[in-house]
Parts: C-alpha cells; structure tokens; sequence
C-alpha cells in the first residue's frame, strides 16, 4: 500500500508539472473553428476603448458594425485626429492609427488567414513587434513578441487566459460564479466579478484588489473599484466609476458610435475631451 501511494503521489506531482509547464511548439497548430472567428472579434473589437480602461463595459454596448469600411475618431475641441481604423468587407480590422493628440504614436496591422486572425504588427516609431495567433479545439494560442505565450479562451462574453514565461505558468484564469480569478504562484491576486457572463446592458463589474500581510506574506484580496454601463435615454449612454460620471456615449440612429465623452476628473485634474466619430462604408 505505501508503494502505491508513492506512486499516486508521483504521477500527481507529474500531472501538476504538466499543467504548469508547456512545450510551445506543440500548441502553434492552425485549426480555426467558427467559435475561432468569435475569438479573434472579441481580441481585436475596440481596442479605442482600451486605452480609457472600459473596453468590457463597450462590449457589453449592441453597436452596429455592419458594413463599416473606415472609422475616424476625432478630437472635437482640437479637430485633430485622434485614431483611425480601416476594416475590410467581412468586418475585420485590418489597422488601426493612434496619434499624438492622446498617446505615444503607433500603428497596429492585422493580417488574417481562413477568416481568422493570423499576425498583429505593432509599430512604434523604428520598433516593431510581432504577435502570432495560433488556434485549436476552441482556443487561441498568442504567441507574443515579449516572449510571453498565452492561451486565450472565452466563458460565455469573458475572456480568460494563461500566461507563459520560457514554457512556464505565470498566470492562470479561472471563472467562479462570473468573477474571473487570475492565479500566480499559487495564490489567487486579483478578482474581476462581472453581473453576467453575457454582456449587455445594464453591465456591472466590480475588481477586488490584492492586499499582502507583512508578517504571513498571505494574500487577501480586498473590494476595489467598481464600474458600469447603463442607459440614460434612447441612444444614450452613461458609465460610471464608483458611482461617478465618467464617460458618456451617444448613438446615431443607425446603432453607430456617434460621440464619445470623457467627462474629466478633478481629483487627477484631468480636463474632459469629447471625440467624434466618422465613417465610411462598403456598399
């Protein structure tokens, strides 16, 4: 008996270094499924959005996308452009421009293959990164110019993930009761509680933020900030942090992005910008 618990103890601890360790060449397969093409929609949709911090609270906003060939985001006080996108016929993003006006100037290219995903081109002035997208059994496999690798897969609307470092586990996802827990180490460090697993609106998430004891080094993770997206009036929406105004977006009456507002931040003393939004269209 206590040989065969050795054994149980042995191919356990096998397992565990199996889950945490991977060989990357192993996982660069090219096998897109139709869910693959939901996967590479939710990577690369409104990535404008991500520089404020609410792309989820955007996703969770019907917007209608159909047929948008370019998109043109301006500042409204300045008239300068702000982000440009251009999309080919099927909807997918083929690049997207970011100017001075708000960041550090880059250009991203997206390159597709069997309808999916296949590289991401960042360019900052001379340097330039590439991202690898591969897919198998209804996951996405990134494999990142930073030499981080990641396995990408969604639970209903919430994208989760695992990170490696040289073939390593650093990070790990799970989904709980629609809080998304992300792991290192062993330990759980941050938690992200969403109202739904499906996104829609009204659309609430509150993120729990980890708090370390000195003396025990034991990780707590304490309520943190909340946010959300609600209607106010027809085409018009509100999202609010800790229960503040922050951003307005206004609708035009095809269901497209009309106005985006920032509504400014005292405390930071940020002062409020509102952008405008541009298209053309494919007939």
């Amino acid at each position: 008996m206590k040989k065969f618990a050795l054994l149980i103890t042995f191919f356990s601890c096998i397992s565990i270094f199996a889950q945490n360790t991977i060989i990357e060449k192993n996982l660069m397969i090219y096998k897109p499924t139709d869910f693959s093409i939901k996967l590479s929609k939710v990577y690369t949709e409104n990535m404008f959005f991500g520089l404020f911090g609410i792309k989820n609270l955007m996703n969770a906003l019907d917007v209608n996308s159909s047929k948008i060939k370019t998109v043109v985001i301006t500042n409204k006080a300045s008239k300068n452009v702000v982000y440009k996108a251009n999309y080919d016929v099927n909807n997918n993003l083929l690049d997207i421009e970011l100017t001075n006006e708000l960041v550090n100037p880059v250009k991203v290219n997206y390159t597709y293959k069997d309808g999916v995903l296949e590289n991401e081109v960042i360019k900052k002035g001379t340097d330039e990164k590439i991202n690898q997208f591969f897919y198998d059994q209804n996951k996405m496999y990134i494999k990142n110019a930073n030499k981080l690798f990641d396995i990408v897969w969604l639970e209903g609307d919430i994208l989760l993930k695992k990170t490696y470092l040289d073939q390593k586990l650093g990070f790990e996802d799970r989904l709980m009761h629609d809080c998304r827990i992300t792991k290192s180490l062993g330990r759980d460090i941050n938690k992200v509680c969403y109202s739904s697993s499906k996104f829609q609106i009204p659309f609430k998430i509150k993120e729990f933020t980890p708090d370390v004891e000195l003396k025990t080094e034991k990780v707590n993770l304490i309520e943190g900030p909340s946010s959300e997206i609600k209607l106010m009036s027809i085409n018009k929406y509100q999202i609010l942090k800790n229960n503040q105004p922050q951003f307005e977006v206004v609708l035009d009456q095809n269901k497209r992005i009309k106005e985006f507002k920032f509504l400014g931040n005292k405390t930071e003393k940020q002062e409020p910008i509102n952008f405008n939004f541009t298209y053309t269209f494919y007939k």
